[in-house]
């Protein structure tokens, strides 16, 4: 079974979904905006970020998470980072995410975006680009879908959700789901998300940022 489709049979699968709004008050120096880690179930925030700042690859950044508690995720280094550390409320080191510099440099089709360690830097998971053909990895647009992999296991997915709409009949229904737009997501091959919510957050910061040529 594909990778794709070893994720999309779960009908159950647990799903984060990324929202962005902006604060019109009581917003502090520097803000761009925020972003807010949403179970698509429960619809409850289980992490949210205040972007401070246009790159957050070179800063640090708080994650608050579902108890009010900070999070925080620190680049390596302030130039050229490729390393970042997540510490949890109580400052023990949650995970590392790593882009594998080395790996790439010997082999430009490098497949991994993001590597996953834990604090004793054992790796956890690798964010991969599904894709398998080299021609359409060299000149394509980029995947759908971004794959969370154990090992060689498929075990989540980074995909584009569809915006909940309100239904409504006619032209203007149609018109009104067409335009809705789409939010980032995380689907979980299995009932439970696989990444806690705020180490979720921080790898869909770093990605966005990683993959936007314009993020500077």
């Amino acid at each position: 079974m594909s990778e794709r489709s070893s994720i999309d049979a779960a009908s159950d699968a647990a799903i984060y979904r990324v929202c962005s709004s902006f604060r019109k008050e009581g917003k502090p120096n520097g803000y761009q905006q925020t972003l807010e880690l949403v179970d698509d179930a429960s619809r409850e925030v289980l992490a949210s970020w205040d972007q401070l700042g246009p790159r957050p690859l070179f800063d640090a950044v708080a994650i608050v998470d579902a108890k009010g508690r900070t999070w925080r995720m620190q680049p390596n280094r302030k130039i050229m980072p490729s390393r970042w550390t997540v510490d949890d409320p109580d400052g023990r080191t949650a995970v590392h995410f790593d882009q594998n510099i080395l790996g790439k440099l010997r082999n430009p089709l490098y497949r991994v975006a993001l590597c996953i360690l834990d604090d004793e830097e054992k790796e956890l998971y690798r964010l991969v680009d599904p894709r398998t053909n080299v021609p359409d990895r060299i000149f394509g647009a980029g995947p759908d879908d971004w794959v969370l992999v154990d090992g060689g296991e498929p075990v989540a997915k980074l995909v584009r959700l569809p915006r909940p709409v309100q239904k409504r009949s006619g032209l203007a229904g149609a018109l009104r789901a067409l335009i809705a737009g789409t939010d980032p997501g995380v689907v979980s091959a299995g009932g439970q998300h696989v990444l806690a919510a705020p180490i979720a957050l921080g790898m869909m910061i770093l990605f966005k940022y990683l993959t936007d040529i314009s993020a500077g």
